[in-house]
């Protein structure tokens, strides 16, 4: 009996404590670190970079291959490429 009249005044205490408040900035402080992370201009411009390299590479190494065939793999592989990203964003942010 000693251990639920310790739990008894132990539960008549936490209940007629005030309710536990957040600060009022609490909500910001979570927005702020949760938030998607922005590039810098330094980063962007690395991207850009890449990006511009990849496709000149992209360009020589087909520059033998007939123009429908280029058509064909870009109009196979970008619908690939963005269903690959939707499915990797999906699974990165855990939906």
């Amino acid at each position: 009996m000693h251990d639920d009249e310790a739990m008894d005044r132990l539960l008549r205490h936490a209940m007629a404590a005030d309710a536990p408040q957040l600060s009022p900035a609490f909500d910001a402080r979570v927005m702020r670190r949760v938030r998607p992370r922005r590039l810098t201009p330094l980063g962007r411009a690395v991207f850009a970079g890449y990006v511009v390299l990849a496709a000149a590479t992209a360009g020589w190494a087909m520059r033998d291959l007939p123009a429908t065939w280029v058509a064909a793999a870009v109009a196979v592989g970008v619908p690939v490429a963005v269903g690959a990203s939707a499915y990797v964003r999906r699974l990165a942010v855990g939906h």
